[in-house]
């Protein structure tokens, strides 16, 4: 029987717990990622090295410079998800590690300076794009 879970905190913990035990790192989502080839700092990265990095943070523990700049460009397009062989949902676990990198997991303010304003109006500016593409409706529903 799987554990219900009651709060969103629990429902995360669970999930990283789960991502954690069974991503083999192998490199599969990072290499399906459109997004990987727009960023100077990710064109030459290795793909199990990023992974390992996100996995890191997942642990609230700072990733590398190639994760970094992995959660700072993914634009949730989700053809990580597909290409995982383990069934992890990687688009999940890069939003996650962007929650850890930015502070909303109780990282320590020092750790999430890794991450940067810039990344922060990144998201911004993402969820502003959408606001052009959804009604005001739409958007109210999605934000509850």
């Amino acid at each position: 029987m799987t554990k219900k879970t009651t709060t969103l905190r629990e429902h995360l913990d669970d999930f990283i717990a789960d991502t954690l035990a069974r991503c083999t790192r192998c490199g599969k989502c990072f290499e399906a990622c459109p997004m990987t080839r727009y960023s100077d700092g990710l064109t030459n990265a290795e793909p199990q090295a990023t992974v390992s990095g996100v996995l890191d943070w997942l642990r609230q523990t700072p990733g590398n410079a190639e994760s970094v700049a992995w959660l700072k460009v993914c634009t949730q397009s989700s053809r990580c998800i597909d290409a995982c062989p383990e069934g992890i949902n990687a688009m999940k676990m890069v939003r996650v590690g962007q929650m850890s990198a930015m502070g909303s997991l109780d990282v320590p303010a020092e750790q999430t300076k890794l991450i940067g304003r810039d990344a922060k109006d990144f998201f911004r500016v993402i969820n502003a794009f959408a606001g052009t593409q959804m009604t005001a409706e739409e958007i109210e529903r999605w934000q509850r």
